[in-house]
């Protein structure tokens, strides 16, 4: 059975912060922060208003996972879960997957390693919590702190693409892509349940 993000038991807690799945009033919640420009240096771009960030929020909900801090979203991400490429013969197999990681921080809360916590309650949820045999994040190369981000969570920088990603403002830049295998997950947290959901017992 193909277990989905609706299957699995919210909220979910680490150290400092609760997860949950995205409700289509957070995009209200999180827009005085959400829309500001340094915000989007790094990703896929600011939404072209607050209209256009509500619209867009409301179409991808299924993926998005929000991040509280003392009850305030601080944190928005999600797991994008794909197919993986397979010959014809192993199209069930490869079906859902793998996944690929996104998040981003209110600037408000940065440098106290949330962005850390986050993402790697993120990475547990993927693999631990759905399943997924391969699980991936992607940057420029220039975003120094998302790529820490990667590799404290114990993703492998598996390439730079040199001129692969174009920047609105700084034009063609390299890109980096960054992996985990779910084997190679479970070698480093031995018995670990999804972000900080008891283990089941045997």
């Amino acid at each position: 059975m193909t277990i989905t993000l609706a299957d699995l038991d919210w909220p979910l807690r680490t150290e400092r912060l609760t997860l949950r799945r995205a409700r289509a009033e957070d995009a209200e919640a999180i827009w005085p922060w959400y829309g500001r420009p340094e915000v989007h240096e790094w990703t896929y771009g600011l939404p072209a208003s607050r209209a256009a960030h509500i619209e867009t929020w409301e179409q991808s909900l299924a993926a998005r996972i929000v991040g509280e801090l003392d009850g305030r979203v601080v944190a928005v991400g999600g797991v994008m879960v794909q197919d993986a490429w397979s010959q014809r013969q192993a199209i069930a197999a490869a079906h859902r997957s793998q996944g690929e990681l996104s998040w981003v921080l209110d600037p408000e809360v940065h440098g106290q390693g949330l962005g850390t916590e986050y993402a790697a309650a993120l990475l547990s949820i993927a693999i631990a919590g759905l399943g997924l045999h391969r699980v991936e994040a992607s940057c420029f190369a220039a975003n120094a702190p998302s790529a820490r981000i990667m590799e404290k969570i114990g993703l492998r920088c598996e390439g730079i693409f040199r001129g692969e990603s174009l920047h609105a403002t700084r034009g063609w830049m390299d890109g980096m892509t960054w992996a985990i295998l779910e084997e190679e997950w479970h070698a480093q947290h031995p018995g670990e349940a999804p972000a900080g959901q008891s283990p089941s017992a045997d």
